[in-house]
């Protein structure tokens, strides 16, 4: 029976007639076939060839098949290869023996071919299996090995990732925490002042808002403003004005219960919420005036201030927060006008100018827009000649409910609402362009002169229009004479408006001091600054003949114009008597009720006919 088997058979066996007929035998059952014929030779083939089985012979010289075996088995490179002893011996003691030694069968001698080839196949057959089974085992060795390794890997990452989530769950718990921290700060911030640790105004509209909202309006508030605070700051410095804010701020917490509000609205503006009727609030009101009283001392510093108060109820009707801070501030403001360091309670008269006031407030940017501002010309003569000198443009509001307005009812208003640089810009190039109309229709070489207001050189200042606004202008800007209160030149800003009037002046637009003697600035200091001309008040020109030393002051003031370089001019006359006085101290021009009032633009015009 033939065989396609290519393992290779290594037979062992000192009988020449037996190597011959197994190795032919072998051969042409498709093996391949070594032969040795003692133990030496066949343990060292088997060392270098390693045969897939071993046909071995029991009774062989020198070494016999068990040592032969035996050192075979006790090799492990050799100890898997299988052995079948071939053997005439019947003993089973020495088959016993041969099997203990690794043998894995035995063959008796004679052979019988078929037998030799069934267990010789049998036995290739189960090392095989055998190999595929280890194979099969050190894979799944490996596998557990692998399956071991990885799951280590993985408790160990599995650990990791649990000590990493405990951390990071306390560090965003941490974070959390600081968040909601933060979040409680800033949200403090927002709502309280950070100097004074008081609420501020968004809170405390939100709890008078939330008072209002209430069946019971038994609430009041009050409007406080500290008093002389700007000249601490300034004198002081802003560091000691802090100081005093927060010192100001501990003792209204005592003139007041655990359920009143205090805050600071800003600058040196408190407000208190408080439970109650309007007595408990001037009771309050009182105590706080009592309290200011009081030296603060502040370093080294001993500061005395006090406040002006202004009261509103919140049994008024009303139904917003603003709207009674709007006339708390009111009542305050009457506070300050009649003599400060005390509080007023807001009555209805004061209403009634608080809510005509914001009413102009909301009117005066559409005003412009409307032509509802016109100018007045009031005109100037050369009092030696009567000859016209020029005009000074007036503003004048023409409003649409109130009718006509005059200056005095309106531009404070603007001052603080920013709107009097457009203003002031439309007044200064009507103004030019109705004189550039005039001289060119009468051929006359005349002045216009419009009044400034401080806050609009500095905006000047600020935003640098100045130069653009006056290359705008119509007229030779020599023409033009611009009048500027005495008060701006005693203020903390007088440097930066210094510098704009000497802009001005060297584009060659002459200046005036108005209503000079009024606003008790330091003739030191009168020499310095770039003006032409000096006016006069008329609470002067009125008492030249009226008080005692009237004329003096009069003709003291037109004698330091001379000397200083400066014409003078008066405002204000309204006698025969005024006039010849003016004159005779020297006086070069004036103005007032005795030559012309203001005179609307047609009007203006028709006086203009009247003397060319």
């Amino acid at each position: 029976m033939a065989s396609t088997s290519s393992d290779l058979i290594l037979i062992v066996d000192d009988n020449p007639a037996n190597l011959k007929l197994l190795f032919r035998f072998l051969k042409e059952s498709g093996f391949k076939v070594l032969v040795a014929s003692d133990g030496e030779s066949a343990i060292a083939k088997v060392e270098q060839v390693l045969p897939d089985l071993i046909l071995l012979d029991v009774m062989m010289p020198g070494l016999d098949g068990f040592e032969t075996c035996d050192r075979i088995k006790k090799n492990p490179l050799t100890q898997d290869i299988p052995i079948i002893f071939m053997t005439a011996l019947s003993e089973l003691d020495s088959k016993v023996k041969g099997l203990n030694l690794g043998a894995v069968d035995y063959i008796t001698k004679p052979f019988y071919q078929q037998e030799v080839l069934s267990r010789i196949n049998l036995h290739l057959q189960l090392r095989q299996l055998n190999q595929a089974l280890n194979s099969q085992n050190q894979q799944l060795l490996e596998e557990i090995k692998v399956r071991k390794s990885v799951e280590g890997k993985l408790r160990q990452l599995t650990q990791d990732l649990e000590q990493r989530v405990e951390q990071r769950t306390r560090e965003l718990a941490s974070a959390l925490t600081d968040l909601e921290a933060q979040k409680e700060r800033l949200s403090y911030e927002a709502s309280h002042d950070t100097l004074t640790n008081l609420a501020n105004r968004t809170l405390f509209v939100q709890h008078l808002s939330a008072a209002l909202t209430q069946s019971k309006n038994d609430f009041a508030v009050l409007f406080l403003d500290l008093d002389r605070f700007k000249s601490v700051n300034d004198s002081l410095g802003h560091l000691v004005g802090d100081e005093l804010l927060k010192a100001v701020a501990r003792r209204l917490r005592n003139c007041i219960d655990d359920g009143d509000e205090i805050a600071r609205l800003g600058g040196d503006e408190f407000a208190i919420l408080v439970s109650g009727d309007r007595d408990r609030a001037t009771t309050i009101a009182r105590e706080i005036l009592t309290q200011l009283q009081t030296p603060f001392f502040l370093g080294n510093y001993r500061v005395s201030t006090d406040a002006s108060i202004g009261i509103v109820g919140g049994d008024e009707g009303y139904r917003n927060a603003i709207d009674v801070l709007r006339d708390a501030d009111v009542a305050m403001y009457r506070a300050k006008k009649d003599g400060r360091g005390r509080f007023a309670v807001l009555t209805p008269e004061m209403q009634v100018l608080s809510l005509a006031r914001l009413k102009l407030e909301r009117d005066l940017p559409r005003a412009l827009e409307r032509q509802e501002f016109c100018l007045h010309y009031q005109p100037i003569l050369n009092l030696q000649t009567k000859g016209l000198l020029g005009f000074e443009a007036l503003i004048r509001w023409q409003h649409p409910e109130r009718g006509l307005l005059f200056p005095g009812k309106f531009i404070v208003l603007t001052e603080e609402t920013g709107f009097i640089q457009p203003l002031g810009d439309w007044i200064l190039k009507t103004a030019s362009e109705q004189l550039r109309q005039w001289q060119d229709r009468y051929d006359r070489a005349l002045m216009m002169n419009a009044n400034v207001s401080p806050i609009q050189l500095l905006q000047w200042k600020t935003d640098s229009t100045l130069e653009s606004l006056l290359d705008s202008l119509p007229v030779e800007l020599s023409r033009l004479k611009l009048e500027i209160t005495e008060s701006c030149f005693v203020e903390e800003t007088s440097t930066a408006k210094i510098q704009i009037l000497e802009q001005l002046h060297d584009r060659g637009i002459r200046l005036c001091i108005d209503d000079f003697g009024t606003g008790y600035s330091s003739l030191s200091r009168l020499h310095s600054f770039p003006i032409d001309t000096l006016k006069i008040d008329r609470s002067f020109v009125n008492n030249l003949y009226r008080e005692r030393g009237g004329s003096a002051i009069v003709q003291t003031t037109i004698a330091l114009a001379h000397h200083l370089g400066m014409d003078a001019v008066a405002e204000g006359i309204e006698t025969q008597q005024q006039y010849s006085r003016l004159k005779e101290l020297g006086c070069e021009f004036g103005q007032g009720y005795f030559f012309s009032r203001p005179l609307d633009l047609q009007q203006a015009t028709q006086f203009l006919d009247s003397i060319f």
